[in-house]
């Protein structure tokens, strides 16, 4: 029998000992990946626990019964709040065991009296989905205000051929179909209709990509969207939400992961209405030496230089723009960089006084319309009014012609795909076959399923375990695992299907009706797109390539639409076919650089691919072997398949100190047999615990 204690956070930041039932059965099980629910993958425990409502406990629960009971500390009733969870740790043979957080459910009351408090304690990783609750990836606005983009032809362009980074533009159209002809310049050019459906010569569905200096052709530049680098939306997800996940598997060394990017595709067709927001033709930036006596207007920064904490600088910004302006503007001033001071006002001048220490100083104004200020004169100027404590000065700085134009700004959280959070994480877990756990420093520690086993430690329990009983069992509930991505109806993935009567990078694994089972699903929550190497129509053979590969974001019936999220590989091309580019009135400069999107790292042989199945890659045509379910679930599945499997259950009574140190990567070595550990269920009253194992080839 083990000694088994609970202990809760105070309102005075300790932990308090909880009275317990002598008689109350408390057991707590742990699973892996289990062979029963493979798609479970914040795998920890919940128990509920009865407690008396002991002296103790009714102070440690602030008599939460009563609500008549006002707290003494701030006056409100009960300094006990069951709306949040406290956090927890359960101790075993006074030796710490788990950690986690306890919830109080109710009191069970006896002739008007407290008889039983109920509690649950929530293993520390079974959390996360109570902390991200049904928030959806839009929640995540301010920690990827960063990313936002202007949105224009030339900031699209310039995201599409310049180098990787963590915002792209890759080459994939939300409505219109691209080919690629040299033959013909005028083939499917913006000002020849050829498209039978187009109602009007800009709204037809085909744009020829081969550049052509003359005449409206190429790729029409709203035809795409921004994408995001998988890794920015994780690590907004953990500033948001406190988090901190290991960088055993989320690190930018890891190529997989960290080069998989989602299209920020919100909905079908175009964009989200882009914001109107007002922005600079210039910075006012302005400069004075160290001497306080040379001033200069605009193209330098205000620089402080040699004034210490106690001889400050004393400064008034005053902003007058003229008297004909009557709308809304915001000044901000930025010191080395980062935020120093701001205001904002209407119809008005506005002043802001500050103490200036050294450093480097911007001022930069948004207005809501159109804000010029006057050549000359004290009524249309940004003045500074410089006051040392032994040389003050005021300086007024005329600024010609300083226009305020709006623009189309492109916010990463109205575009960004509508998912919860928790499912996003599920699907990134499930890509990868990974596991999380609780770390005691509270980090979540994320790791392939195989290298998590590679951690564990092999312990020998013969000499514990019960050998008056054991049952082994057949280790497979299932005689099929299907691995997909739930969305395959774009274009090209409905074609594939249709041909080959194979849905597009799935797999079914042990594809063999003889077996007896069910099926189990493996559905990933994201969109898997097929992309399209482009041939040149000039060959008439349809031997000659391109070096373009592009995604077509419409169904079968060649309608844009919105499907779910799409996740890539990005790879640029350098010193490939010239990518023609326009806008709706007017061709831009191509380029032979650019960034095609592919369901592979890279363009070798040996690339990962974001397929299930082994397919032919779509650029080069060979069929890769690195795919999902080889890299990281083969080993694990086909353990579980194989014919000399079993499901081993066995009953022992470990020492509390190994039942501690004990994880679910380590192996148990029994009677010379090593097996994984699939569950492991522990009665705290009686020792006993029940283990489920899996043979270790």
């Amino acid at each position: 029998m083990f000694t088994i204690q609970l202990f809760i956070l105070d309102n005075d930041g300790s932990h308090k000992r909880v009275d317990m039932f002598k008689d109350e059965s408390v057991s707590i099980t742990q699973t892996i990946q289990n062979v029963k629910d493979i798609s479970k993958v914040f795998t920890d425990f919940t128990k509920t626990f009865n407690l008396p409502a002991s002296s103790t406990n009714n102070k440690l629960f602030k008599h939460y019964y009563n609500s008549d009971v006002v707290s003494p500390t701030n006056n409100l009733i009960s300094d006990f709040d069951a709306r949040k969870r406290r956090d927890a740790i359960i101790e075993l043979n006074h030796m710490p065991f788990k950690k986690g957080k306890i919830r109080l459910d109710g009191v069970d009351m006896k002739n008007n009296k407290p008889y039983t408090y109920k509690v649950t304690f929530f293993g520390n990783t079974v959390n996360l989905n109570t902390l991200l609750g049904d928030d959806d990836l839009s929640n995540l606005d301010t920690e990827l205000e960063s990313y936002d983009q202007t949105y224009s032809t030339s900031q699209l362009r310039s995201k599409l051929i310049s180098p990787i980074s963590d915002v792209i533009v890759p080459l994939i159209t939300h409505t219109r179909r691209l080919i690629y002809d040299s033959s013909d310049p005028s083939a499917y050019n913006g000002s020849t209709n050829l498209d039978p459906e187009a109602s009007t010569t800009l709204g037809k569905k085909i744009d020829n990509v081969h550049y052509n200096a003359s005449g409206l052709q190429g790729l029409l530049l709203t035809e795409l969207k921004y994408a995001l680098r998988v890794d920015a939306i994780i690590q907004a997800i953990q500033s948001k939400y406190k988090l901190t996940f290991s960088n055993d598997f989320f690190n930018s060394t890891n190529e997989p992961y960290y080069n998989l990017f989602m299209w920020l595709h919100r909905k079908k067709g175009g964009i989200e209405d882009p914001v109107s927001l007002p922005t600079y033709s210039k910075f006012v930036e302005f400069g004075l030496d160290t001497t306080m006596t040379n001033v200069s207007a605009q193209g330098q920064d205000l620089i402080v230089t040699g004034h210490t904490t106690t001889n400050k600088l004393i400064t008034t910004l005053t902003v007058k723009p003229n008297s004909g302006y009557a709308g809304t503007y915001n000044v901000l001033v930025t010191k080395d960089g980062n935020d120093f001071a701001s205001g904002s006002v209407t119809n008005s001048d506005l002043q802001l006084d500050m103490n200036l220490s050294n450093g480097t100083y911007k001022v930069l104004i948004t207005v809501s319309e159109e804000f010029i200020f006057g050549e000359t004169g004290v009524e249309n100027a940004v003045e500074w009014e410089f006051s040392d404590l032994l040389v003050p000065e005021s300086h007024t700085f005329d600024v010609t012609q300083f226009t305020i134009q709006a623009i189309f700004e492109f916010i990463t959280s109205r575009e960004i795909p509508e998912m919860k959070v928790i499912d996003f994480l599920t699907g990134i877990f499930k890509i990868f076959n990974l596991t999380a756990y609780v770390e005691d420093d509270g980090t979540i520690k994320i790791q392939t399923l195989d290298s998590f086993y590679l951690e564990g430690v092999e312990y020998n329990i013969s000499d514990y375990v019960d050998t008056t009983k054991s049952q082994i069992n057949s280790s497979l509930p299932y005689k099929q695992i299907d691995f997909r991505f739930e969305g395959r109806e774009t274009f090209f993935a409905a074609t594939h299907e249709q041909l080959f009567n194979k849905e597009w990078g799935t797999i079914k694994y042990n594809d063999d009706e003889s077996l007896d089972g069910s099926t189990f699903d493996l559905s990933v929550p994201f969109g898997h797109m097929k992309f399209e190497r482009l041939f040149d129509l000039e060959d008439d053979s349809g031997a000659t390539q391109s070096s373009i590969q592009w995604g077509w974001c419409a169904d079968d019936n060649q309608d844009s639409f919105i499907g779910e999220p799409i996740l890539f590989y990005p790879i640029r091309i350098t010193s490939g076919d010239n990518l023609g580019m326009r806008t709706s009135t007017a061709n831009v400069a191509g380029s032979t650089s650019y960034i095609i999107p592919s369901n592979t790292t890279d363009l070798s042989s040996d690339a990962q691919t974001l397929n299930f199945e082994s397919e032919l890659d779509e650029y080069n045509n060979i069929e890769l072997e690195n795919t999902l379910f080889n890299t990281y679930y083969k080993t694990y599945i086909s353990d579980v398949f194989d014919s000399k499997n079993r499901l081993t259950k066995v009953s022992a009574f470990l020492p509390a100190k190994l039942l501690i140190k004990l994880t679910l990567a380590d192996r148990l070595i029994i009677n010379e047999r090593k097996y994984k550990i699939n569950s492991i269920t522990t009665n705290m009253k009686n020792g006993r615990s029940e283990i489920e194992l899996l043979n270790d080839f």
